[in-house]
């Protein structure tokens, strides 16, 4: 059991499923949306997330891909929390810096490499795609 809440507490959840997934994201989009580098992402089954406090939604396509992606985040704090791929509905993802205890998180892959600043060293442990994972 996994658990997690936004800067402010108002928003909370917990996931007790196994990751299906533990994910860097170097996209454009995950770059503004987290005002980082990447985003640490942790994929979850979608019906093993219970979810206490209402997120908001913002919508966007991806600028590379043209997937849809619901990103959902704190209303009163701003905290980005989850992201829902709209291809792979039945998946959610985390924001791993989100985590009560964000130990023990290895990321395994890394997604549109081709995007990532170039002090980002790639290890051998991670998979890494130049593009999207498909």
């Amino acid at each position: 059991m996994r658990t997690g809440h936004c800067l402010c507490g108002a928003i909370s959840y917990s996931y007790d499923a196994e990751p299906v997934l533990t994910v860097l994201c170097h996209c454009d989009d995950c770059q503004r949306h987290t005002g980082s580098a990447f985003s640490e992402n942790i994929l979850v089954p979608q019906d093993s997330l219970r979810i206490t406090g209402v997120p908001k939604v913002y919508n966007t396509v991806g600028s590379e891909n043209g997937h849809v992606r619901d990103r959902l985040f704190c209303g009163d704090c701003g905290t980005p929390i989850f992201t829902v791929m709209r291809e792979r509905p039945e998946i959610i993802i985390v924001k791993a810096g989100t985590l009560d205890d964000r130990s023990g998180v290895r990321p395994t892959a890394e997604v549109w490499t081709r995007r990532a600043q170039d002090w980002v060293v790639p290890t051998p442990d991670r998979v890494r795609f130049p593009g999207d994972a498909r």
